[in-house]
């Protein structure tokens, strides 16, 4: 740990303005000093090994030349009291600084995500205050400002004039490409305070901590390095999706076991490949030829999948590997997720596969989905025969099936599915390179429980074009470090995440519906600027609710330009209302006997002032007003049919087929959410799910900073 001194002297160098320290070695030495300086000052322990002065009795301030000895004997007394083994080098005496605003700035080499930043109010009682905002390094300066915004929304509210600027540049100063986290050999920073009075910015305590060995990736050089190492291992990845010869270690002939299933699921779905199933004793499996060995099949697999006891995989990856194959799936349980005495095994698994260019997918998950290929999750009839250009991986097996299942439902453009278990070998980080420049992948989805590496996941997805979605379960601490200063106390893997999360646009869900919503608003509309949103439909109280859930998660309901609203005038009948929400009744959304709900979506389209339309339909309500279901469903028809006339492109557009649970409007439900994706248009069955995947699509250039 640098002295004070030392951390205000390398500070100073990256441009960030500090109190001028001066080193009182007696207690006459501090009565100059103080003299010298022509005013009261404040008087601080230097000591490398203490962290916290104020705690350790080593501070006194507003002290007078005359006061200035008693105060350097009783700063010495009360150090050696609280830290009888510290080394004490003297006290500091230095200016004391008008009050002002007093913040927070640190940054630290953090063993899960590398060099982040915090900032945040400063002051004493930092760890017991409002918590600060995190932020990965690299800055650059968007993150930055954006980051002063979010823990000071109001006293910069009016532009923040140079004070807001001067604290984004102290921010890069710390954590921008050429500021001193990424440039200097250091561990962990704490500017605490720094104050900002009028227009002077000072830094009024700093302690800087020299990196140990070991750390994590210190610059950008070598996160370059380690995304590059990770790179270099994916050579043979096509054999995951598209593997032209299967192995298949632990076939059966008992149709209830694994090892029968999924072979006989793959010949269904009609697997392009070859299959050669592996068997000590059986002549013929599925109406397939059976091999004793891996060794004894004729002709090359790039591709096995592995069901046998935990005990003999290590055995079963080492031929594997000798016969040249690029991935094998270890389906087998009974691993990490099993027991905690499974380490060795474990390490026998890696073993294995370190020699060669052979890559491991699992232990413990259930298959894969290729509709390239035809490999299916499960039984042939549940997995989507079209397919398309959504990747999804899952450490759970349970979540492969369902979002497998669900697509196929939904006709959502799902191109592949991946069980992917404990990823002991490969894992979410190498899927996602993988994903990034597999051209078959437009929109890359996970389920994740963890990560191995989150400061390398989420800067890659920030340089990727692809969008990432992501489910994410387990969300508990991945553990902290002993905290040595203020900066380690407050970085939580919470927060960090975060800051992971609006570092590179991951759009992170809670539930499958969320997922699944979200995949379907992005595979017809994808991401881009504009918060927007147009309202319309037939129901005050949605209009009113569905207000309140659009505010809440950043969507804006503002007012129609003038020429819009004239031309929505004509609409205009008792009880409705033609301002943003548009709220008309069915029945005044008809000219004869026909719908015209296209033409107010199609002058939503053309308004200054919308980004993104969101109308509803209460089929409840028209079920209740006809004769018969079968009647009501007609009248639903027409509807959909008029707003299906709307024209293409242009402002994206989501439906809300509002449906109260019967099984005459689910299945109606359903079956326009098919139709509508040929038009563009992505359907939900409630106005908040469908404002919520828009929301989701919201993107912004400037850096997005969550507190």
């Amino acid at each position: 740990m640098k002295t004070e001194i030392e951390s205000k002297s390398l500070i100073a160098r990256y441009g960030i303005a500090t109190t001028l320290p001066r080193l009182a070695d007696s207690a006459e030495r501090a009565r100059a000093l103080v003299a010298e300086a022509g005013g009261a000052c404040a008087l601080k322990i230097v000591s490398p090994d203490i962290v916290h002065k104020v705690d350790a009795g080593g501070v006194r301030l507003s002290v007078s030349e005359k006061d200035a000895g008693a105060a350097f004997e009783a700063i010495l007394a009360a150090c050696r009291r609280s830290h009888p083994a510290a080394r004490l080098d003297g006290v500091l005496v230095e200016e004391m600084v008008p009050a002002g605003l007093e913040i927070f700035i640190g940054a630290r080499l953090d063993p899960h995500y590398g060099p982040v930043v915090l900032f945040g109010p400063g002051g004493s009682g930092v760890e017991q205050g409002s918590e600060p905002v995190a932020a990965l390094a690299p800055l650059d300066t968007a993150t930055a400002l954006a980051m002063v915004d979010a823990v000071f929304p109001k006293h910069f509210r009016n532009g923040g004039g140079s004070g807001r600027d001067r604290l984004a540049h102290c921010l890069m100063a710390v954590g921008g490409p050429d500021g001193l986290l990424m440039q200097e050999d250091i561990g962990e920073l704490d500017i605490n305070p720094l104050i900002l009075a009028g227009d002077r910015l000072i830094a009024v305590d700093a302690v800087v901590g020299e990196a140990g060995e070991g750390e994590t990736y210190r610059n950008q050089d070598e996160m370059d390095a380690a995304i590059a190492g990770r790179r270099g291992r994916l050579g043979g990845m096509r054999a995951v999706f598209d593997p032209e010869a299967v192995a298949f270690i632990g076939a059966s002939n008992a149709k209830e076991k694994l090892g029968y299933q999924l072979i006989s699921n793959m010949l269904e779905f009609g697997f392009t490949g070859e299959i050669y199933p592996i068997h000590p004793k059986a002549d013929e499996i599925c109406g397939l030829k059976v091999y004793p060995s891996v060794e004894a099949i004729p002709g090359p697999v790039d591709r096995a999948y592995i069901a046998v006891g935990s005990g003999q995989v290590p055995a079963i990856l080492e031929q594997c590997s000798a016969k040249g194959v690029k991935v094998a799936q270890v389906l087998t349980a009974g691993f990490s997720e099993f027991s905690d005495d499974s380490a060795d095994l474990e390490r026998q698994l890696m073993d294995k596969i370190g020699a060669g260019g052979m890559r491991m997918i699992g232990p413990n998950c259930i298959g894969t989905f290729s509709a390239s290929t035809r490999m299916p999750v499960g039984a042939a009839r549940y997995n989507p025969a079209e397919g398309g250009s959504i990747t999804f991986f899952s450490q759970s097996g349970t979540y492969a099936g369902d979002v497998v299942r669900r697509a196929q439902v939904m006709g959502l453009p799902l191109g592949r599915a991946l069980s992917c278990g404990n990823c002991l070998d490969l894992d979410m980080l190498d899927y996602l390179l993988f994903a990034e420049n597999d051209p078959d992948t437009e929109i890359v989805a996970f389920y994740v429980e963890s990560l191995r590496d989150p400061g390398l996941f989420f800067r890659v997805a920030r340089q990727m074009s692809k969008p990432v979605v992501m489910l994410r379960g387990a969300q508990t601490e991945q553990g902290q470090v002993a905290a040595s200063s203020h900066t380690a106390a407050l970085a939580t893997d919470r927060l960090l995440w975060q800051a992971g999360l609006a570092h590179s646009g991951v759009i992170q869900v809670s539930s499958t519906e969320e997922l699944m919503d979200t995949l379907l608003a992005l595979s017809l509309h994808g991401r881009g600027p504009g918060n927007r949103l147009a309202l319309f439909g037939s129901g005050g109280g949605v209009s009113v609710t569905t207000s309140d859930t659009a505010e809440r998660v950043g969507l804006s309901i503002l007012e129609l330009t003038e020429q819009t609203g004239e031309r929505l005038r004509r609409f205009g009948i008792p009880g409705t209302s033609v301002a943003n929400p548009i709220d008309i009744p069915v029945w005044g959304l008809k000219d004869g006997d026909r719908y015209i709900f296209e033409e107010i979506i199609n002058l939503l389209k053309t308004d200054a002032h919308v980004d993104r339309i969101v109308v509803f339909v209460e089929m409840g309500w028209v079920m209740d007003f006809a004769e018969s279901d079968e009647e009501g469903l007609k009248v639903l028809e027409s509807i959909c049919d008029s707003i299906a006339r709307a024209e293409a492109g242009g402002v994206p557009v989501s439906l809300a087929l509002r449906t109260s649970g019967d099984r005459w409007q689910d299945d109606f439900l359903r079956d326009q959410r098919l139709r509508f994706l040929e038009k563009g248009i992505s359907v939900y069955p409630s106005t908040t799910r469908a404002v919520r995947a828009q929301a989701r699509l919201v993107c912004n250039e400037n850096a997005q900073v969550e507190q």
